[in-house]
C-alpha cells in the first residue's frame, strides 16, 4: 500500500509528502516504486533524500537503472551517495558508467574513491571483483573487553557477523564470531577464543569457485587474502546469490545454444540478441548438413523401401532426447560437484546399463510399430536400430561433458541442440548401415 502510495505521489511531484513516506519504507520498496516513474521524478526523489537513504535505496536497484539515476544526479551528490555505499557496491554501479565519469565521481569520493578504484582493477567475475572492503580486524593480545569496548565506539558494517584477527605483521591468522564475544569472559584475550582453522580465498578466484565454497560451509562471510595471507576484503552471502542467480543464467543459455548475455533481456538490443545466437545456429547447421548427406548417400534404400522414411522422426528424435537427458544429468553432477572427472568409468558403466535398458524397452515397443507399417523384415530394422540409437545417444551425452571438461572447456556447452544435431547425423548413419544389412540392398 505504501508502494503504491509512494508511487502516486512521485508522480504527483509532492516531494515534502514523499520524503517522509521514504523513511518508514524498505529500502526495496521504495526502489521498485523508482522505477516505474519516469527518470526525472527519480531524480527529483534522490536529490532531497539523505545520502544515506539514497545509498540505501540505489543499492536495491538494477544496475543499469541505478547507474542512469546517478548519472542525472549532479557529481556532487552522486558522489556523496556512492560514498555511503559499500566499497563493492559503488564498484559494481562504477563499472558501467562511462570511463571519464566514472573517473570524475572518484576523484569526488575522497579517501572512499581510492578504495573503490583498487576493486575496479579486478576481474568482475574473481573474488577480488566481488569482495567489499568494509571489515574489523583485531589483535590476538587483545581481551574482549577491548574488543567489546572498540565496537561501541567504532560502529561496525552490517556484514561484521565475524571478525578477522591479524598478527603483529598483518597477516590473518583466525577468526572470532560476535557470537563467541558476548558468551566468553571479559577478560579472556582473542587468542584463547579464536577459531585458527580459517577458510579463505585468493583474490583470483573464480566466482563460481567462491558460490560453491560458501554452499558448501555455509558461509555468511568469506575473508578474501593475498599471496602472504593479507586480508583485503570480505565477500558476503548477497554477493554470492547474485552470483548464483547469474551463473545460473548463464548455463541456461549455454544450454539453449545461445551465447550468455550480460544484459537483462528487455535491455538488450535486436543486435544483441541476433548476435548472441546467429553463431551457434550457424554452427549447428554446419552439423545438420551431414544428416542431409547421409540420407542422400542412402536415396536408393529409401526409394526401395519407402516404408522406412515413416521411422526417420521418430527415431532420430528420440535419439536426440535420449542424449540430451544423459548430458543434462551428467552437466548438473559436473557444475555441483557430485561428480569428478576420475568418476568417467564409473558413470560410463552406469549409463550404459540404464541406455540398454532403455533401448531394450523402446526397441521393443518401435520394432511393433515397424512390424504393423512395413512387415517383419521393416520391424527388425526399426527395432535394432532404436536399441543401437538409444544406446549410442546415451553414452554421448554422458562423455561429451567429461571430454569438454577435460579440455577446459564449459560442459554446459554441450546443450540440447549440440546433442540432438550429433544424434541425428549418428543415427542416420546407424539406421541405414542396419537396414542396409538386414535388407541386403
Amino acid at each position: 500500500m505504501a508502494q503504491m502510495t509512494l508511487e502516486q505521489q512521485l508522480l504527483a511531484g509532492n516531494i515534502s509528502r514523499m520524503v517522509k513516506l521514504v523513511g518508514r519504507m524498505h529500502p526495496a520498496d521504495v526502489a521498485e516504486a523508482l522505477i516505474k516513474v519516469p527518470l526525472e521524478k527519480q531524480v527529483a526523489l534522490v536529490t532531497v533524500l539523505p545520502d544515506v537513504m539514497g545509498a540505501l535505496v540505489l543499492q536495491e536497484m538494477a544496475l543499469p537503472d541505478e547507474a542512469a539515476l546517478l548519472m542525472q544526479l549532479k557529481p556532487e551528490k552522486a558522489a556523496a551517495i556512492l560514498t555511503q555505499m559499500y566499497t563493492d557496491e559503488a564498484a559494481d554501479v562504477l563499472a558501467i558508467i562511462p570511463p571519464e565519469d566514472a573517473l570524475t565521481l572518484l576523484a569526488l569520493m575522497g579517501a572512499k574513491g581510492t578504495q573503490v578504484k583498487k576493486l575496479l582493477a579486478y576481474e568482475s567475475d574473481t573474488s577480488g571483483g566481488l569482495m567489499a572492503t568494509e571489515f574489523i580486524t583485531i589483535q590476538e593480545e587483545q581481551t574482549i573487553e577491548e574488543v567489546l569496548r572498540f565496537l561501541r565506539e567504532h560502529t561496525p558494517p552490517e556484514s561484521a557477523y565475524y571478525l578477522y584477527v591479524e598478527s603483529k605483521d598483518r597477516r590473518l591468522v583466525g577468526v572470532v564470531s560476535l557470537r563467541t564475544l558476548v558468551t566468553k569472559p571479559l577478560s579472556a584475550k582473542v587468542k584463547d577464543v579464536m577459531y585458527r582453522e580459517v577458510i579463505s580465498v585468493p583474490e583470483d578466484m573464480d566466482q563460481e569457485e567462491v558460490a560453491h565454497l560458501f554452499d558448501k560451509y555455509s558461509f555468511l562471510v568469506l575473508p578474501v587474502v593475498d599471496e602472504k595471507e593479507h586480508l583485503l576484503g570480505v565477500i558476503t552471502l548477497d554477493d554470492v546469490l547474485d552470483v548464483a542467480e547469474e551463473e545460473a543464467t548463464e548455463d541456461i543459455h549455454k544450454t539453449a545454444s545461445i551465447i550468455p548475455m550480460k544484459e537483462a533481456y528487455l535491455d538488450a538490443g535486436i543486435w544483441t540478441l541476433f548476435s548472441k545466437r546467429i553463431l551457434w545456429l550457424l554452427s549447428l547447421i554446419l552439423i545438420n548438413v551431414v544428416s542431409s548427406q547421409v540420407m542422400a548417400r542412402y536415396e536408393q534404400v529409401l526409394s526401395t523401401a519407402i516404408a522406412l522414411t515413416f521411422f526417420i522422426p521418430m527415431l532420430i528424435g528420440t535419439g536426440g532426447n535420449t542424449g540430451s537427458q544423459s548430458a543434462a544429468l551428467v552437466v548438473r553432477a559436473l557444475v555441483t560437484g557430485d561428480i569428478q572427472l576420475a568418476d568417467w568409468g564409473r558413470v560410463f558403466w552406469k549409463e550404459l546399463v540404464v541406455g540398454a535398458v532403455l533401448g531394450f524397452i523402446l526397441g521393443l515397443a518401435s520394432s511393433v510399430m515397424g512390424l504393423w507399417r512395413g512387415g517383419p523384415a521393416i520391424g527388425l530394422v526399426v527395432g535394432l536400430t532404436m536399441v543401437a540409437v538409444v544406446l549410442f545417444s546415451n553414452l554421448l551425452g554422458m562423455l561429451l561433458p567429461f571430454i569438454l571438461t577435460r579440455l577446459r572447456i564449459d560442459p554446459t556447452v554441450a546443450s540440447s541442440p549440440l546433442i540432438t544435431s550429433i544424434c541425428d547425423a549418428a543415427g542416420l548413419v546407424i539406421y541405414f548401415s542396419i537396414a542396409t544389412l538386414i535388407l541386403r540392398f
